[in-house]
């Protein structure tokens, strides 16, 4: 693992910038990395390997919100990209493209599929998985929540034994308890081969598409309160789980040192009013960037517990439970993953404005923007704006809380936005792939990250988000991330080094961004930017993440 002093000693970039620019700077600035700077890859397990266990199909409440047709196309997720089954062959494609890292979850659902019932044939697959990657000289980062828990935890299908269940959204914090037992089956067996851990996954966008949009199980909308309740309890199986690792795992696995290093991984991005002029926009934007960014990382280093997410804590308040210290989540973090996708804008919404904590509707589609030309904007396949300078400012923003940082997920679809038929359900089409824009998205990212390095801010690790395609959630395998392309019309679900993936492998090998490789991967615009002036790599103006000019 990368841990606090391994970098202090450590030089810089070629040149060091501070301060924001007035102006693109003078001559090419070539963001070169620091030694032992943490190169990674990352992937998730439901993803990569879907509902194939050892003993047959995995119960979840993922496989279950599938089975209620609520994944485009009324999609399945039997095999997610064949990782399960073919984890070897992945393992070594990572290893080739030169990392060291190498993120990945182990499913609660897989390990514990009735209570305080444990699967050990599982839990032996994944010690040959971890043995594998040790084996092809990288380090394993473990997360243990990375959304895909046992029925018996979340369920949300009214149809099935248990009926509608949700224990992690419930008043009480039981589920902290059952977590804790999961986390302690799971540390003794693993604990010679994992040091780096990310307990959970992005906690603020379950929040978001589980109870906010219902996108995600269990499927609520606008459900404030159980979304509150949801994201505190998640804050309590973070604390335990710290707890539980620090006494459990006492093996210095990579020999730097210290036995564990915990962090937690963020919904990463900057919200920005679309009309800055506008008072409601402007309070949006300031109370989502509380809510999204701060409030997580306030509860699990200060252990100040904001209850109704207003900003202001109250001791002795109304609120269940009430707001104030909670020693026992304090100091659980010692690191921060940052996964950054793209800016988020607001815009004004009659249905929203007076809806607390949003006051305004979040936008991540550029075809929701309110400006023609902003709707022209360069974009992924699942119409994310690309922004390297949102890269610089989420950067930024992270860098305050001073601890170090880890990019753990940060990438862009291969493929441009699907154009889907009218039958309903709609078939799934076959991808429109553009590698040009993913080999510039990953160059223009990776550069930002190196000046972020040049700025002072304790930038350990970018682990590129992901290995090869998978299945992407609600989305299935209509978005593509892999920096190797899969083909899952063939069984066998071959896998091709794509634009993305040779650049990454590149850039690891060069040390950085020179100017060869910008030159080779970075094109005047984006493919995808349609705006008349064209906004190249960045979208939030000139002040931050300028790009290099000769």
């Amino acid at each position: 693992m990368v841990r606090p002093s391994s970098l202090a000693v450590l030089p810089l970039l070629t040149v060091v910038v501070t301060g924001c620019p007035a102006g693109p700077p003078e001559g090419f600035l070539p963001a070169t990395f620091p030694d032992g700077f943490g190169w990674g890859t990352a992937v998730a397990q439901w993803q990569a390997e879907g509902d194939e266990g050892e003993a047959g199909p995995v119960d979840s409440n993922w496989s279950r919100w599938a089975a209620m047709n609520k994944l485009k196309g009324e999609q399945r997720n039997p095999r997610g990209n064949g990782f399960h089954t073919d984890y070897q062959a992945d393992i070594d494609r990572a290893a080739g493209l030169g990392v060291k890292y190498f993120r990945l979850s182990l499913d609660w659902a897989r390990v514990e599929p009735q209570p305080g019932v444990y699967d050990d044939a599982e839990l032996v697959h994944f010690e040959a998985v971890l043995d594998a990657i040790r084996a092809a000289g990288m380090e394993p980062v473990l997360t243990l929540y990375h959304w895909t828990v046992p029925p018996w935890v979340q369920s949300p299908d009214p149809d099935s034994p248990e009926g509608v269940l949700d224990r992690i959204a419930a008043k009480d914090d039981a589920v902290v308890d059952d977590f804790e037992g999961f986390v302690r089956e799971v540390i003794p067996r693993i604990k010679d081969r994992v040091d780096s851990y990310t307990v959970l996954n992005e906690p603020l966008s379950m929040v978001v598409v589980g109870y906010i949009d219902g996108r995600f199980p269990p499927g609520g909308v606008l459900a404030i309160e159980r979304a509150t309740d949801f994201g505190i309890n998640l804050m309590r199986m973070h604390a335990r789980a710290f707890g539980v690792i620090k006494q459990l795992d006492d093996v210095d696995a990579d020999g730097d040192g210290a036995a564990s290093f915990i962090g937690v991984t963020m919904t990463a991005n900057d919200v920005y009013p679309e009309n800055p002029d506008s008072a409601q926009q402007q309070l949006a934007a300031e109370s989502m960037n509380y809510v999204y960014n701060d409030w997580v990382l306030q509860t699990l280093t200060r252990g100040v517990l904001d209850v109704d997410l207003d900003g202001d804590v109250e001791p002795g308040s109304v609120t269940d439970p009430p707001e104030g210290d909670y020693p026992e989540l304090a100091n659980t973090l010692e690191f921060i993953g940052v996964q950054y996708y793209g800016p988020v804008k607001v815009k004004e919404s009659t249905l929203l404005n007076n809806v607390a904590p949003l006051f305004g509707m979040p936008l991540t589609d550029v075809a929701l923007y309110t400006d023609d030309d902003d709707q022209a904007r360069p974009h992924n396949g699942m119409g994310r704006e690309i922004s390297g300078a949102g890269f610089a400012d989420t950067l930024d923003r992270y860098g305050r809380w001073g601890l170090p940082l880890i990019v753990t997920e940060n990438g862009t679809t291969t493929n441009l936005r699907p154009a889907f038929g009218e039958r309903d359900p709609p078939p799934i089409p076959a991808p429109v792939f553009d590698e040009d824009q993913a080999a510039m998205y990953l160059t223009v990212h990776l550069w930002e990250v190196g000046r972020a390095i040049a700025r002072g801010l304790d930038l350990r690790g970018y682990y590129h988000w992901t290995l090869a395609d998978n299945f992407e959630w609600s989305e299935g395998t209509l978005q593509r991330f892999g920096a190797y392309t899969v083909d899952f019309d063939d069984p066998a679900m071959p896998r091709t080094l794509n634009k993305m993936g040779t650049a990454y492998q590149e850039i690891i090998a060069a040390g950085g961004v020179t100017e060869e490789l910008w030159d080779r991967y970075v094109l005047p615009r984006f493919p995808t930017d349609g705006t008349a002036a064209g906004v190249g790599s960045t979208a939030s103006g000139p002040q931050v993440g300028v790009l290099p000019t000769r």
